[in-house]
């Protein structure tokens, strides 16, 4: 008697499991994995392990050549690069670009690697608003891990254009 009252019981738990199976399949419900990002640091950032930058784009560079070997110029600051640390492969790099003036910005984002190339993964002229947080997605070469990813706002369409921006890389 016992045996028989136990077998009903889970024939009913066996249903009820299925039945609730087939309405999370009917809905695409489907189970979350948690995903892991690190922050990357900026090269040349102002504190150790800093990774978020606020930038205001300057003029362009210009090179004024002197006799001699050496030369004299002023830089801009259009470029900021990431190091990819550690150095492991990652399933995608995002780059976090969150205007803090409004207007048009000319921004492009690379995936770096030890061979001297680049891929670009962005390149757009167009207007931002404040506080408008774009998410730029970098997807790496098959078998090759990039070192650094580079952002590059400049032209003079963002001159004095104030923007911060920092970087990820996701498993």
């Amino acid at each position: 008697m016992m045996n028989c009252v136990l077998n009903k019981n889970l024939t009913r738990l066996l249903e009820i499991s299925l039945l609730i199976g087939a309405n999370l399949l009917a809905l695409k419900i489907q189970p979350s994995y948690a995903e892991t990002c690190t922050a990357f640091p900026v090269v040349g950032g102002q504190q150790e392990d800093e990774t978020e930058v606020t930038k205001t784009v300057s003029q362009p560079g210009v090179s004024i050549p002197v006799f001699g070997p050496a030369s004299v110029g002023v830089n801009n600051n259009w470029n900021t690069d990431f190091s990819i640390i550690p150095l492991k492969q990652y399933k995608e790099y995002i780059v976090t670009f969150t205007p803090k003036s409004e207007g048009e910005y000319k921004v492009r984002a690379y995936l770096k690697y030890n061979d001297n190339t680049a891929d670009e993964i962005y390149n757009e002229q167009k207007s931002y608003t404040v506080g408008q947080v774009i998410e730029i997605q970098g997807v790496p070469k098959e078998n090759n891990i990039p070192i650094q990813v580079n952002l590059f706002v400049g032209d003079p369409i963002s001159i004095a254009k104030t923007y911060t921006v920092s970087v990820k890389g996701c498993m």
